[in-house]
């Protein structure tokens, strides 16, 4: 909810530093021409949004107490309909669905107001360390099932730094809140390197775990392609027959209920064998085998320490 409310407060800062810019270069934002011509379809490269009116923090922020349920849902709504990345980011109705008391959204939208590029200087992406702080607060405090979504930092770290994805293609067949994309981001900055030449390409099961991936890239203006919707890689694979110079993955261990007889004599191990339909261990490593370029392509990926020596995958090993 937080990262949400912070998503609409960002367009403020970004229009702030345009009118800062054109006052820079020796033109009024004032002048009707100006603002017609660059406020009223702004564009920014920092993955920020241009807002429609209501979804402005200018005016969420002089809505009273009773009505900022309603404004911040008219705001989620507009941003939502008025952008391809963050289309199904947010649930219909996330504040006036719940019981939640004015002032206290009041409290909220007032500590919000507190941050701003005056306040924060030179940082560039103060939001995205935010909403990247509670995804792993959420995953240190889950159930194991809850924290799927999460690869801590070290992990995704040491991934990134053994195939460097500096240049092509980038994919992970079960993204989670998309972490493995963000940290290799910020790597590749680390190294002088243009994230612009990264093309992301990732595909997450869970409804809700999608939805934070997207939201997650599209703060931090990373363009990226998820699929249309939430689904499994296993049963409906959406960037079939795409192959990706580097695949980072941290796979659900051990994952059970993976299967479907329609992938009986699935191509992705037809020069293998069908992977034990009880533990989908192998079948992510088959399917990540499938998507790789077969000339340059590398990948990393964790698995349990049980997939080295489990007797019913051996003859995969050997091939």
């Amino acid at each position: 909810m937080f990262s949400c409310v912070l998503s609409v407060k960002k367009y403020e800062d970004g229009t702030e530093k345009l009118r800062q810019t054109l006052i820079d270069q020796g033109l009024d934002p004032e002048d009707e021409n100006i603002r017609a011509a660059f406020f009223d379809d702004a564009t920014f490269t920092d993955g920020t949004y241009n807002l429609a009116k209501e979804a402005r923090w200018s005016t969420i922020i002089q809505t009273p107490a009773p009505g900022l349920n309603v404004a911040l849902d008219t705001a989620l709504h507009s941003i939502a309909t008025g952008s391809k990345d963050l289309k199904g980011c947010f649930i219909e109705g996330t504040f006036t669905n719940r019981n939640l008391a004015p002032n206290d959204i009041k409290k909220l939208v007032d500590e919000v107001n507190k941050i701003s590029h005056k306040t924060f200087g030179e940082e560039k992406d103060l939001i995205g360390h935010v909403y990247e702080y509670f995804l792993k607060e959420f995953a240190v405090n889950a159930t194991k099932e809850e924290g799927e979504f999460y690869t801590p930092h070290d992990v995704v770290q040491l991934i990134a730094s053994m195939i460097e994805p500096y240049d092509g293609t980038l994919y992970d067949p079960c993204c989670g809140s998309g972490g493995m994309f963000i940290q290799s981001a910020a790597l590749v900055k680390s190294k002088q390197g243009d994230i612009n030449r990264i093309n992301i390409y990732g595909q997450e099961k869970d409804a809700a775990t999608y939805r934070l991936a997207k939201m997650n890239l599209a703060l931090r203006g990373l363009s990226h392609n998820l699929g249309a919707t939430n689904d499994s890689s296993f049963t409906h694979d959406l960037h079939k027959g795409l192959y990706f110079n580097y695949i980072m993955a941290n796979s659900p261990f051990n994952l059970k209920g993976w299967y479907d007889e329609n992938l009986k004599n699935d191509p992705r191990w037809a020069d293998y064998q069908t992977p034990p339909v009880g533990n989908a261990n192998y079948a992510w490593i088959l399917h990540i085998l499938s998507h790789l370029k077969h000339t340059d392509g590398v990948a990393g990926f964790l698995l349990a320490n049980g997939a080295l020596n489990d007797s019913d995958t051996l003859e995969i090993r050997k091939n």
